[in-house]
């Protein structure tokens, strides 16, 4: 739901595209999350009541409401200096000015805060004020924090967009420890793996080598039909005998080798595509911060990054399809 037509209550600033916006559950009033842990329950409180309705109120308070801010222009939390909404970074003490990559550390009843002098748990969801549910797509992590060599925690995030909570903690890892961790999604997908989080040539690559490994095992097994006896009582005692010409060894062994081959390759799938993804984050956000103005990285990153489902979706398709093919091709024959 779009909330750009309402100001938040407590600011007094009109909602853009973006804001993190947390909805009373009483009266529906939106707020900017951090107004509404600062003030620790809905603005309009004291009004909730039959027939209230916070769409009149806003109507009715008019100006006074939406007050003298500028919607192009946005306070910083920390230093309360005025920057452009376009910044990503305040300009006079370097906070960061987009909520959604800034870690949410401040709940107004601490006993509902899960992480509370523990140090954040590895759990993406927590309790902020009043219960209500939180995300923090950081992952624990402070936004300006370094995750590689000039590129902070939320550049990263910006890039990366789905699984943040999956990937950044990973991304952390890999730089401090060097090792990161085994991907099954990698693992189970190969080749759509890839192309789902946006690294084309790997994943083209993969899938190819997938797809060509699957046609030529079959092309051996319908070229040699005896490979269907090879589990049979009589033909385990020809091969024991030596009554087993040289060339059927042959196939047998390159029917072997692709089979381990298709196994070989997801499994380096699963050990490496964290690694390799995580190079991947690191050079596109380190190029894009040498060709774009500050002001842009954010928006530039956001549009780069992400995942592509389509393109996933529809190389798994066509290799499901392909597997198909070949297993009726081999019934029919």
């Amino acid at each position: 739901m779009e909330f750009t037509q309402y100001t938040c209550p407590v600011c007094s600033k009109r909602f853009v595209n973006g804001d993190d916006v947390v909805v009373c559950p009483e009266c529906g009033a939106p707020h900017h999350r951090e107004c509404y842990e600062e003030n620790g329950h809905c603005f309009y409180e004291d009004k909730h009541s039959e027939g209230f309705s916070f769409e009149d109120a806003q109507r009715g308070d008019g100006e006074e409401q939406t007050g003298s801010g500028d919607a192009d222009v946005i306070i910083c939390p920390n230093c309360k200096a005025e920057n452009e909404r376009t910044n990503f970074y305040c300009g006079s003490c370097g906070f960061p000015l987009d909520e959604k990559d800034r870690q949410q550390e401040t709940y107004s009843n601490p006993n509902q805060n899960p992480r509370n002098d523990q140090g954040y748990q590895g759990i993406p969801f927590g309790f902020g004020a009043a219960g209500m549910p939180t995300f923090d797509p950081l992952a624990g992590m402070k936004s300006e924090e370094e995750i590689a060599d000039g590129v902070t925690v939320g550049e990263a995030a910006k890039y990366v967009g789905k699984s943040t909570n999956y990937y950044l903690p990973i991304f952390k890892r890999l730089k401090v420890a060097k090792n990161g961790r085994f991907c099954f999604s990698a693992f189970l997908f190969s080749g759509s793996y890839f192309l789902y989080r946006k690294m084309y040539a790997l994943g083209i690559i993969i899938t190819l080598l997938m797809i060509g490994s699957t046609i030529g095992s079959t092309c051996i097994i319908l070229s040699n039909s005896w490979l269907n006896e090879m589990g049979s009582f009589e033909m385990m005692q020809r091969v024991s005998s030596g009554d087993f010409p040289t060339e059927r060894y042959m196939a047998v062994m390159l029917y072997g080798l692709i089979s381990l081959a298709q196994i070989a390759i997801r499994v380096l799938c699963g050990v490496f595509a964290n690694k390799l993804y995580y190079g991947h984050c690191v050079r596109v956000i380190t190029e894009t911060k040498s060709e774009e103005a500050p002001s842009d990285v954010n928006k530039v990153l956001e549009e780069k990054g992400g995942v592509n489902l389509p393109m996933a979706v529809s190389f798994f398709a066509a290799y499901l399809v392909i597997m198909e093919l070949c297993q009726f091709y081999l019934i029919s024959h």
